[in-house]
């Protein structure tokens, strides 16, 4: 094992040809400007030749689009046509696309859109927003889940769940093969199918020389077995196990890291932080020791001379008196310093509910992140077709489907995360209009400021998830709600589970650039009849310091 500073890695990646690297990349310590320098120099030296390309995937769109900006930067036009930037969803849907037939894949399958198959879900039975239905809709998921985790054809999967003996699963899933139709976990066992058959997968390692794998530790053994079959013994992953938040959409990260680590001749650790300031990195650190990872040591400490900087811990009665305070502070820090970007993160969104309210009832500005239509993409490809769908009928109903029509046909077919992406956005749409709001009024308050998908954070609040959250950085930073049953979730009761809720925290925190803030409440819930006190978070004394 070798330990490389940020430049002596990147110096050392460049001077590397086409094997099996681990890059082990803790959060703000400039991956995706290491893969952009590695994919430079690959082809700079000739181990990426036309016709034959490099292949750099990433785990989610805004992945993919801010390493394609990079790219921009370090690469003249000329090269980066050998670079070919996809999400894993993207390259399932290249598959099925082109080589569906092999298997017996319809090639024009239709592709997974959130609100048909939520639609579809709950005609099945499957609808959690009925209490007597929520614990029949959990077994179905789980069943679902567990039966396209692996290399199967449809037949083996409709087996599968019936073995689950979920009627509600088994409903589902023949109504999307009626449809021809597929959802997420089909697409990507599609991919995975197809790259295990010899044929494509030959096609796939003839035409790719090299790959880069970014946010390995968001994969399943699914998408690894698909990296494999393509890049075998010239794979540059690179991750972080820290932040492996994913387990519930099928991430196995030590699993994940554990197979690479077996065939990667090359590991070599970043260890600087260019994003925190020494006194938040405290903090994120004491998160690491906790999780017996890597601590981090900061760049530039030197830079933060002239800056406010801190940890605090905020502890309120309960969540009325939290969000005064928080509401106080934040108008504060705005007048202060209006161009500082404020995120707050809870493990929950529901969690948020009473500062969303007193937000609301102040008039204060606030980006909401838990409304999908805020995903800068498609708030942008909204936007651009927002003029030709509104002329397109007189009713609101008309120009929205005009609108959708527009937007799917930029995107193109292939692209399948951002048609969910859409689909959701559209949804979205809808329930404002239904509100008596014009097409125009709904989409222009879901606009992003963000110029780009790669530019910081715009000013202003920010109210987030810490799954949503994964990959941002903000100048300050609230990480809300250290009780349990918050952080950690209640629904935790495995090792593994417990293991995962700290690393959401440890991503929340280390989204923090200056200052970061715990806050914590003596009693969460209250009422007239009943007062229940709250314990804080097994992770608030690891924080402060505190004896539990």
């Amino acid at each position: 094992m070798n330990d490389f500073s940020p430049l002596t890695a990147t110096e050392r990646l460049c001077q590397l040809g086409p094997l099996d690297i681990l890059v082990v990349a803790p959060a703000g310590c400039g991956k995706t400007q290491v893969l952009a320098e590695r994919a430079a120099s690959l082809v700079a030296t000739k181990h990426v030749e036309s016709p034959r390309k490099l292949l750099a995937l990433t785990f989610s769109n805004k992945a993919r689009d801010n390493l394609a900006e990079r790219l921009k930067q370090v690469m003249p036009s000329r090269d980066r046509a050998l670079v070919s930037v996809t999400n894993f969803h993207g390259l399932a849907g290249r598959l099925v696309r082109a080589h569906g037939a092999v298997l017996g894949i319809d090639p024009q399958i239709g592709f997974p859109e959130r609100g048909t198959h939520e639609r579809m879900r709950v005609a099945a039975g499957i609808n959690y927003k009925v209490k007597s239905m929520r614990a029949k809709a959990e077994v179905a998921n789980q069943a679902l889940f567990a039966a396209k985790t692996g290399l199967w054809d449809d037949e083996e999967v409709l087996l599968r769940i019936a073995d689950s003996r979920s009627r509600e699963a088994v409903n589902y899933q023949q109504a999307l093969q009626d449809a021809n139709l597929m959802d997420y976990d089909d697409l990507l066992r599609y991919g995975a199918l197809l790259l295990n058959d010899p044929r494509v997968a030959r096609l796939y390692r003839e035409h790719f020389s090299a790959v880069l794998v970014d946010e390995v530790q968001d994969l399943s053994p699914l998408q690894l077995g698909m990296v494999q079959a393509i890049g075998s013994g010239r794979t540059t992953y690179a991750g972080d196990l820290a932040q492996g938040i994913y387990g519930f959409a099928g991430a196995r990260p030590k699993k994940v890291f554990d197979a690479i680590k077996e065939s990667a001749p090359e590991i070599i650790n970043l260890d600087l932080s260019y994003r925190s300031s020494p006194e938040v990195l405290a903090a994120v650190n004491a998160l690491a020791r906790e999780m017996g990872v890597a601590e981090l040591r900061c760049a530039r400490p030197e830079s933060w001379q002239n800056t406010v900087t801190g940890v605090e811990f905020l502890v309120s009665e309960d969540e009325i008196d939290e969000a005064g305070t928080l509401l106080r502070d934040f108008q504060q820090t705005l007048a202060r310093e209006p161009t500082v970007s404020i995120g707050v993160a809870a493990r929950r969104f529901d969690r948020l509910t009473p500062l969303v309210k007193l937000l609301t009832t102040a008039n204060v500005d606030y980006q909401n992140w838990y409304r999908p239509a805020y995903v800068p993409k498609i708030s942008h490809v909204l936007q651009r077709h927002l003029q030709e769908a509104t002329a397109y009928g007189p009713d609101s109903a008309t120009q929205l489907a005009k609108l959708a029509q527009l937007c799917r046909h930029e995107i193109g077919t292939e692209d399948a995360s951002s048609h969910d992406e859409l689909s959701v956005a559209l949804e979205a749409l809808q329930e404002v209009l239904d509100e008596g709001a014009s097409l125009v009024q709904a989409v222009l308050a879901s606009r992003v400021v963000a110029a780009d998908t790669d530019a910081p954070v715009s000013p202003g609040l920010h109210l987030l998830t810490g799954h949503a959250g994964k990959g941002q950085e903000f100048d300050v930073v609230y990480v809300v709600g250290l009780e349990e049953g918050h952080i950690p979730d209640f629904r935790c009761s495995t090792f593994e589970e417990f293991e995962e809720e700290l690393r959401v925290l440890h991503v929340m925190a280390s989204r923090a650039k200056s200052r970061l803030t715990f806050t914590r409440v003596e009693n969460r819930y209250r009422t007239p009849t009943w007062y229940a006190a709250e314990v804080p978070s097994r992770w608030w004394s690891t924080l402060t310091g505190e004896r539990p």
